[in-house]
Order: C-alpha cells, then structure tokens, then sequence
C-alpha cells in the first residue's frame, strides 16, 4: 500500500507544480484574443467569449523586423559561443591531465577565471563595453551586438562544456594521440561526436540566454529598425497605459522560436543531462 501511497503523493506533487507553470501560460494564451474591451472588464483567467485575432495581427505586424533580428544575431552567436566554448573546454581537459604540474594548476586557474567571466552582470561592463563597440565602428550594427553577446556566451558554452566533455574516457583520447592525431582531429573527429547530446544542450541553453537579454541589445541599439526581440516587447509596457491583450500577444510571439527550437532539440536537451548525470554512459 505504501508504494501506491508515495505514487500518488509524487503524481500529485507534479500535478501542482505543473499547474502553478502552466496557469501563467493559459493566461498569456488567452488573454492575447480579446479584444481591448474584453481585456480590461474580464478576469484575467477567464476565456473570451469572442475570439479577437487583432491583437495578434497588430503586433506581429510591429515585431517582424525585431524577430528577424534577432535570429540573425542570436543563432550565430550560440553557434560560435558553443563550439569556440567547447573547443576551450578540451583545451583545459587535456591541461588538466597534463604531466606538467604547472600546466596542471595553469589550467585550473585559466578556468577559474573564465567561470567567474561566467557571473560578471552586464551592468558592471556597460562603460568600456560600449566604448569598446564605438571604437570598433561596431554600434547598431549586427556584428556589435554579437561581439558583445560572445564576450559573455564563449565562458558560459567553456563552462557548460566542460561537465560534458570531462565524461568523455581519457584512454580514447590519448589511444587518438598515440595513433597520431593531433587535438584539432580528435576534437573534430572524437570529442565533437561523443558529446553531441552535451553540444546540443549548450546551444539550447545559449540561444534561450541570447534570445532573452535584454541589457545589451538595449545599451548598443539605438534606432528603431535595429532592436531585438526583447526590447521590442519591452516597449509594449507604456508609462502611462498598457494595452494589455497587445502586451500578452507580444509575449506569446516572442516565445515561439525559441520554444519551437527546444522542442524539436529538446530529445537531445535531456539526452545531454542524462549522459551527464550517467558519466558519460550511452552518449
């Protein structure tokens, strides 16, 4: 009886956290199809009784331009990060077994600070960043924006795949080297595929980080045609009146890409967390 008992207890217990989740989603959902009217004099849980796609249409309208925008900067900038991050991470694993004992502790120390880089806010950058990217020519500019987003994002993928390649057997790396290969090979040819799953999870992770700042996007954007998706919904928040089925429909818009990405990589998502938590078992 006691297992049945503790089943019940494990379902219930999901039942409400997922419920506590989703409600703020149905929210959103529902609230994007009323009308302005029915937004204001209804509860905020409650259905429509008349389904409005004008909100939709007006904001989609509005938020094409910052869309596209922010594919073209976020999915290279996760790319780059993830695969300059992982090339990083198994230049410190292969440090870390060194038979050097300096090179040993250079790589620890190395690696310290690209995770303290990791916790750095943004804020604290905002000065010499944006005298960095002025400099550079670089200011509403595409590649300004995602100069700024990989100084952050290459430590953070480093970071990420660290967990994931240091599962990966040392034997099969130095059995590489003692047939000749050299790191940019076995990188290439070994690790890469090994930790796909781990690859994957990292790019998930950096393209919904990327997708959502919202500081540097707005400290190095200044014209209209050149904002980004979260500054662009930021905007439908007014000082003095919101709209609120255009804000809820604003938000549903932004939230798509992205949760159409993890769900079509989401497999790999978990698959890289279970390979993780398994050692490196069944990558």
């Amino acid at each position: 009886m006691r297992p049945v008992i503790r089943a019940t207890l494990h379902y219930l217990a999901l039942v409400v956290i997922s419920a506590i989740w989703l409600i703020p989603v149905y929210a959103m959902l529902i609230n994007g199809f009323k009308s302005n009217l029915a937004v204001l004099s209804t509860p905020v849980l409650v259905p429509p009784t008349s389904f409005s796609l004008s909100a939709y249409h007006i904001v989609f309208n509005a938020l094409e331009r910052p869309l596209l925008n922010s594919l073209i900067v976020v999915i290279p900038t996760a790319l780059i990060s993830t695969f300059l991050g992982a090339m990083g991470a198994y230049f410190f694993y292969t440090l870390t077994y060194s038979f050097s004992k300096f090179l040993s502790s250079l790589s620890d120390f190395l690696f310290s600070l690209i995770t303290l880089a990791t916790f750095i806010p943004y804020q604290a950058t905002l000065i010499p960043l944006t005298r960095l990217v002025v400099s550079m020519g670089l200011l509403d500019n595409y590649l300004g924006i995602m100069f700024a987003m990989l100084i952050f994002y290459i430590p953070t993928g480093a970071l990420l795949m660290s967990m994931f390649i240091s599962v990966v057997p040392r034997s099969i790396i130095e059995a590489a080297k003692l047939d000749g290969a050299g790191d940019l090979k076995i990188f290439m040819k070994l690790i890469l595929p090994l930790s796909l799953p781990g690859f994957i999870s990292t790019l998930i992770f950096i393209i919904i980080e990327a997708w959502n700042n919202f500081f540097i996007p707005l400290v190095l954007v200044t014209t209209p045609g050149m904002r980004l998706i979260p500054v662009a919904v930021e905007s439908y928040t007014g000082g003095y009146g919101t709209i609120y089925n255009e804000t809820f429909a604003a938000a549903v818009i932004a939230s798509i890409i992205p949760l159409a990405i993890f769900i079509f990589l989401g497999r790999y998502f978990i698959r890289g967390l279970i390979a993780l938590g398994g050692g490196g078992k069944g990558v």
